[in-house]
Protein backbone atom coordinates (compact mmCIF):
# COMPACT_ATOMS: atom_id res chain seq x y z
CA UNK A 1 0.00 0.00 0.00
CA UNK A 2 0.79 3.35 -1.18
CA UNK A 3 1.25 5.19 2.24
CA UNK A 4 2.83 8.96 0.83
CA UNK A 5 0.03 8.98 -1.78
CA UNK A 6 -2.41 9.26 1.55
CA UNK A 7 -0.36 12.51 2.54
CA UNK A 8 -2.63 15.18 2.77
CA UNK A 9 -2.00 17.44 -0.27
CA UNK A 10 -0.36 20.17 1.62
CA UNK A 11 2.33 17.54 3.09
CA UNK A 12 2.90 16.47 -0.89
CA UNK A 13 3.56 19.75 -2.28
CA UNK A 14 6.24 19.84 0.55
CA UNK A 15 7.47 17.04 -0.80
CA UNK A 16 8.00 18.03 -4.40
CA UNK A 17 9.23 21.51 -3.25
CA UNK A 18 12.47 19.42 -2.43
CA UNK A 19 12.97 18.17 -6.48
CA UNK A 20 13.17 19.93 -9.74
CA UNK A 21 10.39 20.86 -11.67
CA UNK A 22 10.62 18.18 -14.07
CA UNK A 23 11.10 15.44 -10.94
CA UNK A 24 7.55 17.12 -9.89
CA UNK A 25 6.35 16.70 -13.99
CA UNK A 26 7.17 12.84 -13.48
CA UNK A 27 5.43 12.42 -10.09
CA UNK A 28 1.96 12.85 -12.11
CA UNK A 29 2.03 9.22 -12.80
CA UNK A 30 2.72 7.59 -9.49
CA UNK A 31 -0.98 7.88 -8.22
CA UNK A 32 -4.47 10.22 -8.54
CA UNK A 33 -3.05 11.91 -5.47
CA UNK A 34 -0.07 13.05 -7.51
CA UNK A 35 -1.25 13.63 -10.63
CA UNK A 36 -2.13 17.62 -10.47
CA UNK A 37 -0.22 18.39 -7.88
CA UNK A 38 3.11 19.47 -9.29
CA UNK A 39 0.75 21.78 -10.94
CA UNK A 40 0.25 23.97 -7.82
CA UNK A 41 2.95 23.58 -5.76
CA UNK A 42 4.38 26.62 -4.54
CA UNK A 43 7.65 26.64 -5.84
CA UNK A 44 8.97 26.77 -9.52
CA UNK A 45 12.82 26.09 -10.75
CA UNK A 46 13.49 25.65 -14.35
CA UNK A 47 16.91 25.54 -15.03
CA UNK A 48 17.87 25.07 -19.07
CA UNK A 49 21.62 23.15 -18.45
CA UNK A 50 19.29 20.63 -17.12
CA UNK A 51 16.55 20.13 -19.08
CA UNK A 52 15.89 17.42 -21.38
CA UNK A 53 15.21 18.58 -24.38
CA UNK A 54 15.88 21.54 -26.81
CA UNK A 55 15.87 25.29 -25.80
CA UNK A 56 12.20 26.32 -27.53
CA UNK A 57 10.90 23.07 -25.44
CA UNK A 58 12.57 24.76 -22.47
CA UNK A 59 10.82 28.31 -23.32
CA UNK A 60 7.87 26.74 -23.96
CA UNK A 61 7.49 24.60 -20.64
CA UNK A 62 8.32 27.79 -18.78
CA UNK A 63 6.19 29.54 -20.56
CA UNK A 64 3.01 26.84 -20.45
CA UNK A 65 3.71 26.61 -17.02
CA UNK A 66 3.54 30.02 -15.34
CA UNK A 67 0.37 30.66 -17.65
CA UNK A 68 -1.36 27.63 -15.93
CA UNK A 69 -0.54 29.25 -12.74
CA UNK A 70 -1.85 32.65 -13.94
CA UNK A 71 -4.94 31.30 -15.07
CA UNK A 72 -5.69 29.59 -11.90
CA UNK A 73 -4.48 32.98 -10.13
CA UNK A 74 -2.65 30.48 -7.61
CA UNK A 75 0.12 31.97 -5.58
CA UNK A 76 4.17 31.15 -5.89
CA UNK A 77 6.55 31.46 -3.47
CA UNK A 78 9.35 30.77 -5.20
CA UNK A 79 10.71 30.95 -8.52
CA UNK A 80 14.21 30.08 -10.23
CA UNK A 81 15.02 30.83 -13.41
CA UNK A 82 18.54 29.80 -14.95
CA UNK A 83 18.76 30.61 -18.84
CA UNK A 84 21.14 31.52 -21.65
CA UNK A 85 20.45 34.31 -23.89
CA UNK A 86 23.20 33.85 -26.54
CA UNK A 87 21.71 31.65 -29.56
CA UNK A 88 19.53 31.95 -32.52
CA UNK A 89 16.43 32.40 -29.70
CA UNK A 90 18.08 35.55 -28.07
CA UNK A 91 15.45 37.47 -29.47
CA UNK A 92 12.62 35.34 -28.51
CA UNK A 93 13.91 34.45 -25.05
CA UNK A 94 14.52 37.98 -23.80
CA UNK A 95 11.14 38.69 -25.11
CA UNK A 96 9.23 35.71 -23.25
CA UNK A 97 11.88 36.98 -19.85
CA UNK A 98 9.85 40.79 -20.13
CA UNK A 99 6.28 38.73 -19.86
CA UNK A 100 7.67 36.32 -17.29
CA UNK A 101 8.44 38.64 -14.68
CA UNK A 102 5.16 41.06 -14.81
CA UNK A 103 3.26 37.87 -14.06
CA UNK A 104 5.76 36.66 -11.61
CA UNK A 105 4.56 39.92 -9.63
CA UNK A 106 0.90 39.48 -9.91
CA UNK A 107 1.41 36.08 -8.42
CA UNK A 108 2.42 37.51 -5.28
CA UNK A 109 5.80 35.88 -5.58
CA UNK A 110 8.10 36.37 -2.22
CA UNK A 111 11.56 35.24 -3.57
CA UNK A 112 12.92 34.82 -7.10
CA UNK A 113 16.44 34.07 -8.43
CA UNK A 114 17.54 34.34 -11.89
CA UNK A 115 20.73 33.40 -13.76
CA UNK A 116 20.75 34.89 -16.98
CA UNK A 117 24.15 34.58 -19.30
CA UNK A 118 25.07 35.34 -23.13
CA UNK A 119 28.49 35.59 -24.56
CA UNK A 120 27.92 38.55 -26.70
CA UNK A 121 27.73 41.17 -24.04
CA UNK A 122 24.15 42.80 -25.51
CA UNK A 123 21.56 44.66 -23.43
CA UNK A 124 20.32 43.02 -20.48
CA UNK A 125 16.48 43.15 -20.44
CA UNK A 126 15.72 46.17 -18.62
CA UNK A 127 12.75 44.10 -16.54
CA UNK A 128 14.96 42.28 -14.51
CA UNK A 129 15.29 45.00 -11.53
CA UNK A 130 11.72 45.60 -12.35
CA UNK A 131 11.27 42.23 -9.96
CA UNK A 132 10.15 43.83 -7.11
CA UNK A 133 10.72 39.87 -5.80
CA UNK A 134 13.93 39.47 -6.89
CA UNK A 135 16.54 37.95 -3.75
CA UNK A 136 18.87 36.52 -6.08
CA UNK A 137 20.69 37.66 -9.49
CA UNK A 138 23.45 36.64 -11.29
CA UNK A 139 24.23 38.12 -14.85
CA UNK A 140 26.69 37.22 -17.01
CA UNK A 141 28.08 38.43 -20.18
CA UNK A 142 25.73 41.12 -20.61
CA UNK A 143 26.05 45.25 -21.10
CA UNK A 144 24.44 47.18 -18.10
CA UNK A 145 23.84 50.49 -19.57
CA UNK A 146 21.37 53.09 -18.72
CA UNK A 147 18.56 51.46 -21.06
CA UNK A 148 19.17 47.60 -19.41
CA UNK A 149 19.21 49.24 -15.76
CA UNK A 150 16.12 51.62 -14.90
CA UNK A 151 16.58 55.17 -12.88
CA UNK A 152 14.12 53.45 -10.71
CA UNK A 153 15.24 50.21 -9.43
CA UNK A 154 12.04 48.22 -7.96
CA UNK A 155 13.88 45.04 -6.64
CA UNK A 156 14.25 46.36 -3.16
CA UNK A 157 15.17 43.14 -1.47
CA UNK A 158 17.90 41.54 -3.63
CA UNK A 159 20.26 40.08 -1.15
CA UNK A 160 22.41 37.86 -3.77
CA UNK A 161 24.52 39.76 -6.37
CA UNK A 162 26.63 37.99 -8.94
CA UNK A 163 27.97 39.68 -12.13
CA UNK A 164 30.41 37.71 -14.28
CA UNK A 165 32.18 39.45 -17.23
CA UNK A 166 29.51 42.69 -17.38
CA UNK A 167 29.95 45.54 -18.88
CA UNK A 168 29.17 48.27 -16.37
CA UNK A 169 29.84 51.97 -15.40
CA UNK A 170 30.49 52.87 -11.99
CA UNK A 171 27.44 55.42 -11.91
CA UNK A 172 24.84 52.71 -12.89
CA UNK A 173 26.83 50.12 -10.66
CA UNK A 174 26.29 52.61 -7.25
CA UNK A 175 22.47 53.24 -8.20
CA UNK A 176 22.38 49.60 -7.73
CA UNK A 177 24.03 49.22 -4.27
CA UNK A 178 22.03 52.05 -3.14
CA UNK A 179 18.98 50.99 -4.80
CA UNK A 180 19.46 47.38 -2.96
CA UNK A 181 20.68 47.62 0.60
CA UNK A 182 19.89 44.64 2.03
CA UNK A 183 22.61 42.77 -0.33
CA UNK A 184 24.40 40.46 1.77
CA UNK A 185 26.50 38.78 -0.68
CA UNK A 186 28.08 40.63 -3.30
CA UNK A 187 30.63 38.60 -6.16
CA UNK A 188 31.83 40.46 -9.02
CA UNK A 189 34.15 39.18 -11.38
CA UNK A 190 36.14 40.33 -14.83
CA UNK A 191 33.79 43.23 -15.23
CA UNK A 192 35.00 46.43 -17.96
CA UNK A 193 33.83 49.83 -16.95
CA UNK A 194 33.95 49.66 -13.28
CA UNK A 195 36.46 51.96 -11.71
CA UNK A 196 35.17 52.65 -8.50
CA UNK A 197 33.17 50.30 -5.63
CA UNK A 198 31.98 52.18 -2.81
CA UNK A 199 29.94 49.58 -0.71
CA UNK A 200 30.46 51.24 2.79
CA UNK A 201 26.18 51.69 3.12
CA UNK A 202 25.43 47.93 2.85
CA UNK A 203 25.11 47.48 6.66
CA UNK A 204 23.92 43.63 5.82
CA UNK A 205 27.20 42.78 3.32
CA UNK A 206 28.46 39.59 4.58
CA UNK A 207 30.55 37.99 2.03
CA UNK A 208 32.27 40.79 -0.77
CA UNK A 209 34.24 38.88 -3.71
CA UNK A 210 35.92 40.91 -6.23
CA UNK A 211 38.23 39.52 -9.29
CA UNK A 212 39.69 42.50 -11.62
CA UNK A 213 40.59 42.47 -15.04
CA UNK A 214 44.73 41.43 -15.98
CA UNK A 215 44.62 43.83 -18.73
CA UNK A 216 42.37 46.77 -17.30
CA UNK A 217 43.23 49.68 -14.35
CA UNK A 218 42.94 48.28 -11.17
CA UNK A 219 39.25 48.68 -9.87
CA UNK A 220 39.21 51.38 -6.34
CA UNK A 221 37.32 49.62 -3.53
CA UNK A 222 35.90 51.42 -0.56
CA UNK A 223 34.37 48.97 1.91
CA UNK A 224 34.45 48.47 5.44
CA UNK A 225 30.44 47.42 6.69
CA UNK A 226 30.96 45.81 10.40
CA UNK A 227 28.64 43.12 9.25
CA UNK A 228 31.45 41.86 6.98
CA UNK A 229 32.84 38.13 7.06
CA UNK A 230 34.40 37.34 3.92
CA UNK A 231 36.50 39.43 1.88
CA UNK A 232 37.96 38.39 -1.14
CA UNK A 233 39.83 40.56 -4.00
CA UNK A 234 42.09 39.69 -6.48
CA UNK A 235 43.70 42.35 -8.24
CA UNK A 236 42.18 46.14 -7.10
CA UNK A 237 43.05 48.72 -4.78
CA UNK A 238 41.66 48.70 -1.24
CA UNK A 239 41.03 51.09 1.07
CA UNK A 240 39.37 50.52 4.38
CA UNK A 241 38.37 53.89 7.00
CA UNK A 242 41.20 54.64 9.38
CA UNK A 243 40.33 52.84 12.78
CA UNK A 244 37.43 50.69 11.59
CA UNK A 245 36.41 47.87 13.27
CA UNK A 246 35.57 44.64 11.10
CA UNK A 247 34.65 42.93 14.31
CA UNK A 248 32.69 39.96 11.89
CA UNK A 249 35.14 39.29 9.78
CA UNK A 250 36.38 35.81 9.62
CA UNK A 251 38.30 35.38 6.24
CA UNK A 252 40.40 38.16 4.47
CA UNK A 253 42.28 37.15 1.19
CA UNK A 254 43.98 39.46 -1.22
CA UNK A 255 45.93 38.87 -4.22
CA UNK A 256 47.67 41.79 -6.04
CA UNK A 257 46.19 44.33 -4.34
CA UNK A 258 47.37 47.66 -3.83
CA UNK A 259 46.71 48.07 -0.19
CA UNK A 260 48.40 50.49 2.40
CA UNK A 261 49.78 49.02 5.28
CA UNK A 262 49.06 51.76 7.31
CA UNK A 263 45.84 51.34 6.34
CA UNK A 264 45.51 47.88 7.92
CA UNK A 265 46.82 48.14 11.14
CA UNK A 266 45.21 50.87 12.34
CA UNK A 267 42.03 48.85 12.18
CA UNK A 268 40.95 46.17 14.03
CA UNK A 269 39.71 42.36 13.38
CA UNK A 270 38.67 40.95 16.70
CA UNK A 271 37.03 37.71 14.75
CA UNK A 272 39.75 37.44 11.93
CA UNK A 273 41.05 33.66 11.52
CA UNK A 274 42.48 33.50 8.15
CA UNK A 275 44.24 36.05 6.51
CA UNK A 276 45.95 35.36 2.98
CA UNK A 277 48.10 38.12 1.37
CA UNK A 278 49.42 37.23 -2.30
CA UNK A 279 51.86 40.11 -3.48
CA UNK A 280 50.23 42.94 -2.06
CA UNK A 281 51.89 46.22 -2.98
CA UNK A 282 51.96 49.27 -0.42
CA UNK A 283 53.28 46.82 2.26
CA UNK A 284 56.54 48.00 2.21
CA UNK A 285 55.50 51.98 3.22
CA UNK A 286 56.29 51.92 6.42
CA UNK A 287 59.87 50.21 7.93
CA UNK A 288 58.18 48.77 11.31
CA UNK A 289 55.32 47.59 12.30
CA UNK A 290 53.39 46.07 15.24
CA UNK A 291 50.05 44.23 14.66
CA UNK A 292 47.64 42.12 16.64
CA UNK A 293 45.40 39.36 15.55
CA UNK A 294 43.54 38.17 18.84
CA UNK A 295 41.48 35.30 17.14
CA UNK A 296 44.42 34.29 14.05
CA UNK A 297 44.71 30.69 12.75
CA UNK A 298 46.14 30.74 9.41
CA UNK A 299 48.45 33.22 8.03
CA UNK A 300 49.69 32.93 4.81
CA UNK A 301 51.75 35.51 2.77
CA UNK A 302 53.09 34.87 -0.67
CA UNK A 303 55.58 37.84 -1.89
CA UNK A 304 57.40 38.01 -5.30
CA UNK A 305 57.56 41.75 -5.15
CA UNK A 306 59.80 42.15 -2.10
CA UNK A 307 59.71 43.66 1.13
CA UNK A 308 62.47 42.19 2.92
CA UNK A 309 62.90 45.81 4.33
CA UNK A 310 59.94 45.45 6.61
CA UNK A 311 59.95 44.63 9.82
CA UNK A 312 56.35 42.96 11.52
CA UNK A 313 55.43 41.96 14.39
CA UNK A 314 52.56 39.62 14.46
CA UNK A 315 50.59 39.27 18.08
CA UNK A 316 48.31 35.96 16.99
CA UNK A 317 48.00 33.98 19.95
CA UNK A 318 46.29 31.27 18.57
CA UNK A 319 48.09 30.84 16.01
CA UNK A 320 48.14 27.39 13.70
CA UNK A 321 49.35 27.84 10.91
CA UNK A 322 51.94 30.17 9.15
CA UNK A 323 53.09 29.94 5.51
CA UNK A 324 55.35 32.05 3.68
CA UNK A 325 56.66 31.90 0.41
CA UNK A 326 58.63 34.68 -1.65
CA UNK A 327 61.87 35.45 -3.15
CA UNK A 328 63.63 37.12 -0.44
CA UNK A 329 63.86 36.62 3.34
CA UNK A 330 60.87 38.51 5.64
CA UNK A 331 61.80 40.12 8.95
CA UNK A 332 58.63 38.51 10.64
CA UNK A 333 58.05 37.87 14.40
CA UNK A 334 55.34 35.95 15.61
CA UNK A 335 54.47 36.52 19.44
CA UNK A 336 52.03 33.68 20.21
CA UNK A 337 51.12 31.54 23.57
CA UNK A 338 50.30 28.22 20.94
CA UNK A 339 51.72 25.52 21.95
CA UNK A 340 51.12 23.58 18.68
CA UNK A 341 51.44 25.08 15.38
CA UNK A 342 53.54 24.99 12.04
CA UNK A 343 55.19 27.32 10.18
CA UNK A 344 56.32 26.87 5.90
CA UNK A 345 58.68 28.94 4.80
CA UNK A 346 59.61 28.52 1.01
CA UNK A 347 62.00 31.19 -0.39
CA UNK A 348 62.91 30.63 -4.43
CA UNK A 349 65.49 31.76 -6.20
CA UNK A 350 66.42 34.55 -3.72
CA UNK A 351 69.34 35.64 -2.18
CA UNK A 352 69.94 33.95 0.61
CA UNK A 353 71.35 35.39 3.86
CA UNK A 354 71.97 32.47 6.46
CA UNK A 355 72.09 35.21 8.93
CA UNK A 356 68.42 36.69 8.03
CA UNK A 357 67.20 33.37 7.60
CA UNK A 358 68.83 31.78 11.07
CA UNK A 359 66.94 34.80 12.47
CA UNK A 360 63.86 34.02 11.06
CA UNK A 361 64.29 30.73 12.25
CA UNK A 362 64.60 31.65 15.51
CA UNK A 363 61.26 33.74 15.69
CA UNK A 364 59.45 30.56 14.48
CA UNK A 365 61.03 28.44 17.04
CA UNK A 366 58.25 27.48 18.89
CA UNK A 367 56.65 26.16 16.08
CA UNK A 368 57.48 23.01 14.17
CA UNK A 369 59.22 24.27 10.63
CA UNK A 370 58.82 22.77 7.41
CA UNK A 371 61.85 24.64 5.07
CA UNK A 372 62.11 24.62 1.04
CA UNK A 373 64.99 26.22 -0.41
CA UNK A 374 64.65 26.43 -4.34
CA UNK A 375 67.36 27.72 -6.32
CA UNK A 376 69.11 30.02 -4.07
CA UNK A 377 72.27 32.07 -3.97
CA UNK A 378 74.27 32.72 -1.39
CA UNK A 379 75.02 35.50 0.82
CA UNK A 380 78.14 34.89 3.21
CA UNK A 381 77.94 36.27 6.27
CA UNK A 382 78.94 35.27 10.11
CA UNK A 383 77.85 35.45 13.39
CA UNK A 384 75.14 32.68 13.45
CA UNK A 385 73.33 31.98 16.66
CA UNK A 386 72.46 28.16 17.76
CA UNK A 387 71.00 26.34 15.11
CA UNK A 388 67.45 26.17 14.87
CA UNK A 389 65.21 22.95 15.38
CA UNK A 390 63.64 22.42 11.90
CA UNK A 391 60.83 19.36 10.80
CA UNK A 392 61.57 19.10 7.23
CA UNK A 393 64.21 20.46 5.38
CA UNK A 394 63.82 20.38 1.21
CA UNK A 395 66.09 21.54 -1.66
CA UNK A 396 67.18 22.13 -4.43
CA UNK A 397 70.44 23.72 -5.64
CA UNK A 398 70.19 22.56 -9.31
CA UNK A 399 72.91 20.01 -10.75
CA UNK A 400 76.12 21.30 -9.59
CA UNK A 401 76.75 18.72 -6.82
CA UNK A 402 80.04 20.83 -5.92
CA UNK A 403 78.76 24.04 -5.14
CA UNK A 404 75.68 21.83 -3.26
CA UNK A 405 78.04 20.35 -1.22
CA UNK A 406 79.37 23.76 0.60
CA UNK A 407 75.56 25.16 0.52
CA UNK A 408 74.20 22.13 2.64
CA UNK A 409 77.53 22.88 4.91
CA UNK A 410 76.42 26.30 5.50
CA UNK A 411 72.61 25.50 5.90
CA UNK A 412 73.84 23.00 8.61
CA UNK A 413 75.28 25.68 10.80
CA UNK A 414 71.54 27.39 11.07
CA UNK A 415 69.42 24.83 11.25
CA UNK A 416 69.15 21.16 12.07
CA UNK A 417 66.26 19.71 10.57
CA UNK A 418 65.20 16.25 11.80
CA UNK A 419 64.38 15.43 7.84
CA UNK A 420 65.50 16.47 4.45
CA UNK A 421 64.53 15.47 0.96
CA UNK A 422 64.18 16.46 -2.55
CA UNK A 423 62.28 20.08 -3.45
CA UNK A 424 60.83 18.46 -6.64
CA UNK A 425 60.09 14.86 -7.13
CA UNK A 426 60.59 15.15 -10.94
CA UNK A 427 60.91 11.99 -13.77
CA UNK A 428 64.16 13.17 -14.61
CA UNK A 429 67.34 12.34 -13.25
CA UNK A 430 67.48 15.27 -10.92
CA UNK A 431 65.86 13.68 -7.82
CA UNK A 432 68.22 10.56 -8.25
CA UNK A 433 71.48 12.78 -8.23
CA UNK A 434 70.02 14.09 -4.98
CA UNK A 435 69.39 10.75 -3.40
CA UNK A 436 72.87 9.84 -4.36
CA UNK A 437 74.41 12.67 -3.00
CA UNK A 438 72.93 12.78 -0.10
CA UNK A 439 73.62 8.96 0.69
CA UNK A 440 76.74 9.40 0.07
CA UNK A 441 77.52 12.27 2.57
CA UNK A 442 75.32 11.21 5.31
CA UNK A 443 75.18 7.53 5.25
CA UNK A 444 78.77 7.05 4.00
CA UNK A 445 80.11 9.95 5.03
CA UNK A 446 82.18 10.62 2.20
CA UNK A 447 83.05 14.45 2.73
CA UNK A 448 85.33 17.12 3.13
CA UNK A 449 87.17 18.49 6.59
CA UNK A 450 84.60 21.30 6.71
CA UNK A 451 81.66 19.22 6.20
CA UNK A 452 82.66 16.63 8.74
CA UNK A 453 83.07 19.55 11.49
CA UNK A 454 79.08 19.94 11.05
CA UNK A 455 78.18 16.54 10.75
CA UNK A 456 80.01 15.29 14.12
CA UNK A 457 76.61 16.75 15.91
CA UNK A 458 74.73 14.03 13.66
CA UNK A 459 74.76 10.97 15.30
CA UNK A 460 72.42 8.90 12.99
CA UNK A 461 71.26 9.62 9.34
CA UNK A 462 68.91 6.66 7.86
CA UNK A 463 67.27 6.95 4.03
CA UNK A 464 63.22 6.43 4.15
CA UNK A 465 61.30 6.08 1.09
CA UNK A 466 57.31 5.44 0.72
CA UNK A 467 55.20 4.88 -2.63
CA UNK A 468 52.69 8.43 -3.14
CA UNK A 469 49.32 6.82 -1.69
CA UNK A 470 51.23 5.39 1.69
CA UNK A 471 50.95 7.29 4.82
CA UNK A 472 53.74 5.13 6.32
CA UNK A 473 57.90 6.11 6.21
CA UNK A 474 59.83 2.81 6.23
CA UNK A 475 63.62 1.97 6.18
CA UNK A 476 65.38 1.37 2.98
CA UNK A 477 68.92 0.90 1.47
CA UNK A 478 69.79 3.06 -1.54
CA UNK A 479 69.00 -0.13 -3.55
CA UNK A 480 65.69 -0.37 -2.91
CA UNK A 481 64.91 2.96 -3.74
CA UNK A 482 66.51 2.73 -7.01
CA UNK A 483 64.90 0.02 -7.76
CA UNK A 484 60.88 2.07 -6.58
CA UNK A 485 61.61 5.06 -8.46
CA UNK A 486 62.41 2.86 -11.91
CA UNK A 487 59.45 0.60 -11.44
CA UNK A 488 56.87 3.76 -10.14
CA UNK A 489 57.97 6.22 -13.31
CA UNK A 490 59.88 8.65 -10.42
CA UNK A 491 57.65 11.02 -8.76
CA UNK A 492 55.45 7.81 -7.51
CA UNK A 493 57.93 6.63 -5.51
CA UNK A 494 59.00 9.62 -2.46
CA UNK A 495 62.20 9.69 -0.19
CA UNK A 496 63.76 11.40 2.58
CA UNK A 497 66.83 11.43 5.02
CA UNK A 498 65.89 11.26 8.57
CA UNK A 499 68.45 12.74 10.74
CA UNK A 500 69.81 12.69 14.82
CA UNK A 501 71.81 15.35 16.07
CA UNK A 502 73.53 15.23 19.11
CA UNK A 503 72.46 18.20 21.65
CA UNK A 504 74.54 21.04 22.01
CA UNK A 505 74.85 23.55 24.08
Amino acid sequence: MDRISDLPRDILQRILYFVSQEDAVRTSVLSKSWRYTWRIRPNLDFSESTFKGDKREFLSFVDNTLQQYRDQRLCLDEFHLRISLDDYLEYESASLLEEWIPILTTMGVKESRLSICTVDHNDMPSVVFQAESLQQLHVEGFGMDRDAVPTIILSKHLKKLRLRRVHIEGKIFQEILSSCPLIETMHVEKCGGLRNIKANNLRRLKDFSFEGHNDLEDCSIEICPASLETIKINRGKISFDKGAEFRNLVDLDLCVVEWPLLSMFSCEFPSLKRLTLYDCYGLNEESSRWCRFPSLEFLKIFDYCGFEEIQIVIDAPNILYFEYRGNCIPSISLVTNSRDWKSKIYLCECPLSLLKLNELLKSLSQSKIFLMIDNPYLILDNGYNKPVSVESLNLDCGCDLSYFSSFLNDVFCICRPRNIGYCNNDYGGSVMQFVGFMWRILIERESDQLSQLVLQDLEEASMEIKEWYEEEWHRAPLSEFLINHVRCEGPKCQSRFTLKWRETS
